[in-house]
């Protein structure tokens, strides 16, 4: 059951959104893309546009690697407006291991920019790359997918990696966008599980700070504040969605034109067929708030207008309850909402095929007198948010 609504090209690989951003009346969304295939590999910038955030046009591919330069990857990266509106684009570079290049131990990152207002084709250079050198010393292993933000008159660029097996977010400086200081580990891991944290994502919302990472498993949420030596002071630390590679990872924000903070996540596949001609979808743009009960999920406007999508509200009193997401009588998904708050989407009979991992997705919500229910249905695609938490998830049924 292909998806309708959420974006996709017509064919081949997806992952990462990149370079997201608001310019020219047109939301511009960049992804990982793989041109020949349906799998992952020669990665390149796809790119999409919309003026609503629900309708996608398609456009040609806005950035190949430079194999001139011994670049083969163009991995993922985001997109930064200079103090006069101009979007500037940036990402991480990978080139062959035998050449030192390999992602997890010879990233470089680079910069781009585009050749038009329509942003349709974005221009490399190597010109001023940071490599690892910049850290004076110190070795970060799968060092990658830079977020570059204006804030309080210089530009933070984050970029995620793993120091001595610790994952973690590292912190930058620059005053131009092409001149960066290394500053200082912004956070990271307790544990030293060898773990990278991959895409973060750096915001400013409600006058707090949120850093998104994904840590090779569910994504996490960090919310705090920021001194004036730019040291993270942490706040809170929840999961942004449980599903991870079943539905929800690497994650991108942006803010737009009217101040919102836009997030838009990939929706990996999770049915186990290697070639079905297409694979990944991007997630159901949502607008990010920060509150006393953490990050909050709210739909896109007219969100509510597109098909498979319900929205009501719950008292209390009703719990438990349990929604039906599809039945056909031989197969079936449920989604659950318990009296404590748990949160589960049950795929257990979902569907016949015997490659699709059908295991539950669960969370805790917080629960009020009254509970606001979001359901997107979509294909193989279920997005769900409860009291502005998110839980997301891809089902096969087979018919």
């Amino acid at each position: 059951m292909k998806p309708v609504w959420h974006y996709r090209p017509e064919k081949n690989w997806i992952n990462d959104p990149n370079g997201l951003t608001h310019f020219g009346g047109w939301y511009h969304m960049f992804y990982q893309y793989n041109p020949d295939g349906d799998q992952w590999g020669d990665i390149h910038w796809g790119h999409a546009r919309s003026r609503d955030l629900l309708h996608w046009e398609t456009l040609p591919v806005a950035m190949a690697p430079a194999l001139e330069k011994g670049e083969i990857h163009c991995f993922s990266g985001g997109c930064c407006k200079d103090e006069n509106g101009r979007p500037h684009f940036f990402y991480t570079s990978v080139g062959r291991e035998e050449e030192g290049r390999d992602c997890r131990h010879g990233a470089q990152q680079w910069f781009a920019e585009p050749t038009d207002d329509d942003l349709t084709h974005l221009i490399q250079t190597d010109a001023g790359a940071l490599t690892n050198d910049i850290h004076q010393g110190m070795y970060v292993r799968d060092w990658r997918d830079p977020c570059v933000i204006r804030y309080q008159g210089q530009y933070l660029m984050i970029l995620g990696g793993c120091v001595e097996e610790h994952g973690c977010i590292l912190l930058y400086t620059s005053d131009d966008m092409r001149h960066w200081t290394y500053r200082h580990i912004l956070a990271r891991s307790e544990h030293a599980d060898g773990k990278p944290w991959e895409c973060p994502n750096i915001f400013c919302a409600d006058g707090k700070v949120g850093l998104i990472y994904s840590p090779c498993a569910e994504v996490h949420v960090k919310t705090g504040a920021l001194d004036d030596d730019l040291r993270f002071h942490e706040e809170q630390d929840e999961v942004l969605d449980p599903a991870a590679w079943n539905g929800f990872y690497a994650p991108q924000v942006f803010t737009d034109e009217a101040g919102r903070v836009i997030l838009i996540a990939w929706m990996p596949e999770c049915d186990n067929v290697p070639h079905k001609g297409w694979s990944g979808v991007m997630s159901l743009p949502r607008i990010l708030h920060i509150t006393a009960d953490g990050v909050h999920s709210e739909p896109v406007p007219g969100a509510e207008t597109l098909p498979g999508v319900t929205r009501q509200t719950v008292a209390r009193e009703a719990l438990p309850c349990t929604w039906t997401l599809h039945d056909n009588g031989e197969e079936r998904t449920l989604l659950t909402l318990a009296a404590d708050g748990t949160l589960t989407l049950d795929r257990s009979q979902s569907t016949l095929a015997k490659g699709p991992d059908v295991h539950p997705i669960t969370r805790t919500v917080p629960v009020y007198d009254m509970i606001d229910v979001f359901i997107a249905v979509d294909g193989s695609a279920v997005e769900v948010l409860v009291n502005g938490k998110s839980l997301s998830g891809r089902i096969y049924p087979t018919k």
